[in-house]
């Protein structure tokens, strides 16, 4: 019986699925956001917050499946650093609104 922790199949239909539903949404609170910016103000951290999320899911997924091969170990840390870089932009946009 094969291991579902390892299935690369399900893992990568697993990161498709949320890429489409957190882009819908990233696009969807995008739009809304710069139609009224005074107005809208509070999806502009949930706009990083989402893209934060994709970009460090994408890196775990990255450095999980790499294996021994650098290249793309390096590519999955450096998508974790974009991660934690729009962690804080997310962070920082939160305390401005205040």
């Amino acid at each position: 019986m094969p291991d579902r922790k390892h299935n690369p199949r399900k893992l990568i239909f697993t990161l498709d699925a949320v890429h489409l539903l957190v882009g819908i949404a990233v696009v969807v609170l995008a739009v809304i956001a710069f139609l009224s910016p005074e107005e809208h103000a509070v999806f502009f951290p949930a706009i990083f917050f989402l893209a934060a999320f994709l970009s460090l899911m994408n890196g775990i997924v990255r450095l999980r499946m790499s294996g021994r091969d650098t290249g793309k170990k390096l590519k999955g840390a450096l998508e974790l650093l974009s991660g934690v870089f729009l962690t804080a932009a997310a962070v920082i946009s939160a305390i401005i609104m205040l």
